[in-house]
Formats: structure tokens, C-alpha cells, sequence
């Protein structure tokens, strides 16, 4: 009796539901003790339109007071409402649950999955979460789910595509064959951190492009491998519901139909959608910020729509896409078919929902609280104070920053605090504003993947639970393992390539190299 008691205890302090609020009160009594003893940091902000160096002073706000517990009620509602994973994964969620339930997943991913082996399944996923980044957060709420699908619709456990495409997105956030909108809002920092030293540099956002091609295929090889090698053995094999039973798939004249139908409305939609985003033609370009003078900057400036509507346009094409299958394969006969399907597609996210709401509680506690940026104030104060140089102010810097993002995941907030101390750091260690920019984002891949104040991690925790349930159930300490071996391996990983590079002296960029 006593051994049953004591694993369901043990069991309870797994449960993420009490992991998060644990999180929340160690928060809570923190920004107490911090309050009384009174801890702050001055950190150097560079005014963007003077240029003039402006000190600015961060103190720890007690949410044991009045003004705290005011706070914390009465915000829970907005927190948990505006919370932006919220509304990007229930709109995702109803075009993929439309695809799904019609059938054209059922049919689709098999007919792929087949074609390729284990290893390339899992770099494939790899792989478009790194390059997903491009379109900022979408790889969290519909490569998940989808990864999730595919593993399971090809006969593997689909926590591991959960994994696969939670480490892919986080750790690849900061590369890509592309520029993302991430090199578009660090760029002014950086720019104006560097014009403190030399007034007349000029940075641009394909500073770092060639390490950034390059690290995303290592990266995506890197998370396959491990994966693959190292994690598939230690996760249980899956059992599938009653519900699901994956057979070998027999395409017939209506799945033939229905495949087709789909892939013409992918492509009409594509169209369309690359139309509202190419300027200088009748009408288009009406999601681009027309005040920006680049393409890039239309892209990702204050005012493109084009990050904002993403979502919604790719679950547009899933939901059009499985309602034509539907309809050619047959298993839409009606509106009812049809209305029914939106409904069932989100059926199951009850679970995600309750850990929203208390996750978003934590986290919007947690920056209120401003321990993160104290936190960040006090490990730039600590790179200068060490005042290393080259190789050992590189690995320093990375790996403060990987303890910052823990508390501060927010790579805008980061980047204006460090950037104005660590790039001219950086320059006076004939090390570029580039290369510094680099090593940022490589210090943020390590720990993205096991903070719990990212807000995306809620979701991954989500559909984890969703897909192991009962004897399958991961328990928070389990996930942990499971995320510190991949950030172990990835810091490893970063820092051999970044000093291997910078010895060798390769350029990371055109006509940019890792010193001046």
C-alpha cells in the first residue's frame, strides 16, 4: 500500500500541470527574495534614431505586494486569451484535422513514406523544421502536428517525429538557407552596436549566410542521427488506438481522384498566396510592407502581413485540400461530412488547452517580474568584467547566452541588452559584428529546446501527452532527459564547428570573415 502510494506520488510530481505551477510559485517567491534585496541591473540601450547611448536601469518587481497579486488575478484571463501559441495552434489544427479526417493524410503520407528509410524520414522532418524559421513560429504548431501524423501514418512512435520537430524548430531557429525575419530584427541592433567603433561599417542580412547553409544541413544530419541512434531506443513502441488501424495502402480510382483535386488546389492557392506577396505587379503585394525599400524588409517589416497571415493561409490550403480529396475519394458526401470534420479536428486539444492556461500564467508572471533581463544585465556584466579575448571570449559569450535564454528566451530583448557591451567587445578582439551576431544565435540554439518560459514548449508538452497516454506516458523528468541529451549534443556540435571555423579563418557571409 505504501509503494502504491509513493509512486503515485512520485507520478504527480511529473504531471506538467504541476510542473508549470511549481514553476510559477519558485517565480513568484524569487521576484520576493530579489525584491528585497533589492537586485537590478543598468544595461546601455543605443537610441535608434539619435544614436545616443541612453542607461536604463531594471529592477526586480515583487509579485508579493499589492500592485503583484493585482497583477497575477487580474490579468489570468488576457494572459491565457492573448497568449499567442492560443490562436496560431486552433487555426492550424482545423485545416490539418479537416486533411486528416477526410482521409488525404491516411493516403498521402504512407505513399511517401514508403520511398524513404527510417534515417531519411527523420532528417526530412529535420530539415523543414530548421528551414521553417523562415516563416517565424509556424513550425511549432503545424510541423508538430504533422510530424506527429506522418511518423504515425508510416508505422513509428509519434512522439518521435513530436521530438524530431520540437528539436528542429527551437535548436534551428537561427539558420536557414534563407534570411529570416530573426536576421531582419537583429540587424539594427547589431548595426547600430557596431557604428559605437567604426561609424562607417555597413552590415547586412546576409552577413552570415554561408555558415547558416551549411549549419542547417549539419544541424539537420546531427538531430537525424541522434535521433535515430541514441533516442528511438529509449522511447517505448507505440500502441495504436482501436480507432487506427494502418494497413497497407491500396490507392484506388477515388483515392487517385481525390489526391489529384487536392494537389490542384495546393497549387491555386500557392499561386495566389505568391501573388499577395510579389510586388511591382496589377494588385499583388497587398501583405508586403510597402514602406520598406527592400524585398526582405517588405517581407518582415511593422507593417507586411506576411508572418501574421502564414497560419491562416496554410491551414486555408489544408482545409481545401482535404475538403477536395473528400469530395473526389468520397468521403465527403456533405455539408454535414464536412462540418463534422472541423469539429473532430480539435476535439482531442482539451489537455493543450488547461496547460496554455497555466503556462501562459507562468510565463507572462515570469516577465513581469523582469528576472530574465536582470539575469541577462548581470552576465553581460560578467563578459566584461572577465575581459577575455578570441577563442575564449567566443565560447564564453555562447554559453551565457544559452544561460540567459533559459530566463529570457526572447531573442529581441537578448540581443538589445547584450549587443551595445559584447559587439564592440567583440571588435576591439578583432572579432566581427557578424561573427558575434553568429555566435548569439548559436548560444540561443543550445537551450531553446529546454527552457519552459519559450512559450511554444507548452505546445510541444502538449502533444506529447496527447499521443503518450497510460503505460505509454512520458512524465516531465523523462522529457527532460530526452531534451538535455539533444542540447548537450548540439552545444558540442556548435562549438566544434564555430571555432574549427574560426581557425581556419572561412568566411560565414560575403565577403565577411569571423575576424576583422
Amino acid at each position: 500500500m505504501e509503494e502504491t502510494i509513493k509512486e503515485k506520488k512520485i507520478g504527480l510530481l511529473n504531471n506538467s500541470v504541476i510542473f508549470f505551477i511549481f514553476l510559477t510559485f519558485v517565480t513568484i517567491i524569487l521576484s520576493f527574495i530579489g525584491s528585497m534585496f533589492n537586485w537590478q541591473g543598468t544595461y546601455i540601450r543605443i537610441n535608434p534614431i539619435t544614436g545616443a547611448l541612453e542607461r536604463n536601469i531594471v529592477a526586480i518587481e515583487n509579485m508579493i505586494s499589492g500592485e503583484g497579486i493585482r497583477y497575477i488575478i487580474g490579468n489570468a484571463i488576457s494572459n491565457f486569451v492573448s497568449f499567442a501559441p492560443l490562436g496560431m495552434m486552433v487555426i492550424s489544427l482545423i485545416g490539418i484535422g479537416i486533411a486528416y479526417k477526410s482521409g488525404l493524410f491516411a493516403v498521402l503520407f504512407p505513399l511517401v513514406g514508403k520511398r524513404m528509410n527510417k534515417i531519411t524520414i527523420t532528417f526530412s522532418i529535420a530539415l523543414l523544421g530548421i528551414l521553417s524559421s523562415f516563416g517565424g513560429e509556424i513550425g511549432y504548431v503545424v510541423l508538430i502536428p504533422l510530424a506527429a501524423l506522418f511518423f504515425l501514418f508510416n508505422n513509428r512512435n509519434p512522439v518521435i517525429g513530436i521530438i524530431v520537430a520540437f528539436i528542429s524548430v527551437s535548436a534551428g531557429y537561427g539558420m536557414n538557407i534563407l534570411v529570416t525575419a530573426l536576421d531582419y530584427n537583429l540587424l539594427t541592433h547589431t548595426q547600430l552596436a557596431a557604428s559605437l567603433i567604426d561609424s562607417n561599417i555597413n552590415i547586412t542580412m546576409f552577413s552570415d549566410i554561408f555558415f547558416s547553409i551549411i549549419g542547417t544541413f549539419i544541424l539537420a544530419f546531427f538531430i537525424a542521427h541522434l535521433t535515430e541512434k541514441v533516442i528511438v531506443s529509449r522511447i517505448p513502441k507505440y500502441k495504436h488506438g482501436d480507432d487506427l488501424i494502418i494497413d497497407e495502402v491500396m490507392i484506388t480510382k477515388k483515392e487517385k481522384r481525390g489526391l489529384l483535386l487536392a494537389a490542384l488546389g495546393i497549387f491555386i492557392l500557392a499561386v495566389i498566396y505568391i501573388y499577395m506577396i510579389t510586388p511591382g505587379l496589377p494588385l499583388s503585394g497587398v501583405l508586403l510592407d510597402s514602406l520598406e525599400p527592400t524585398y526582405v524588409g517588405k517581407l518582415f517589416g511593422s507593417a507586411s502581413y506576411f508572418n501574421h497571415s502564414l497560419i491562416y493561409v496554410l491551414s486555408i490550403i489544408f482545409m481545401v485540400s482535404g475538403l477536395l480529396y473528400g469530395i473526389g475519394a468520397r468521403t465527403i458526401k456533405s455539408s454535414y461530412d464536412f462540418s463534422k470534420m472541423i469539429f473532430e479536428g480539435i476535439n482531442n486539444i482539451g489537455p493543450i488547452l488547461i496547460l496554455i492556461f497555466i503556462a501562459s500564467q507562468f510565463i507572462s508572471i515570469l516577465r513581469k517580474t523582469n528576472l530574465g533581463s536582470v539575469i541577462t544585465i548581470r552576465l553581460v556584466d560578467l563578459i566584461s568584467f572577465l575581459n577575455f579575448t578570441s577563442i575564449s571570449l567566443m565560447v564564453l559569450f555562447i554559453l551565457l547566452v544559452a544561460i540567459s535564454n533559459i530566463f529570457l528566451p526572447s531573442s529581441i530583448s537578448k540581443w538589445a541588452i547584450m549587443s551595445p557591451v559584447v559587439v564592440p567587445l567583440f571588435m576591439k578582439s578583432n572579432l566581427t559584428p557578424e561573427f558575434t551576431q553568429l555566435a548569439f544565435k548559436l548560444g540561443e540554439s543550445i537551450t531553446n529546446i529546454i527552457t519552459p518560459s519559450l512559450a511554444y514548449f507548452i505546445v510541444f508538452i502538449g502533444f506529447i501527452e496527447i499521443y503518450s497516454k497510460g503505460e505509454q506516458l512520458m512524465p516531465i523528468k523523462k522529457i527532460y532527459r530526452t531534451l538535455l541529451i539533444y542540447s548537450l549534443g548540439i552545444s558540442l556540435l556548435w562549438l566544434f564547428i564555430i571555432i574549427t571555423w574560426y581557425i581556419i579563418g572561412l568566411p560565414i557571409g560575403i565577403n565577411v570573415f569571423p575576424t576583422v
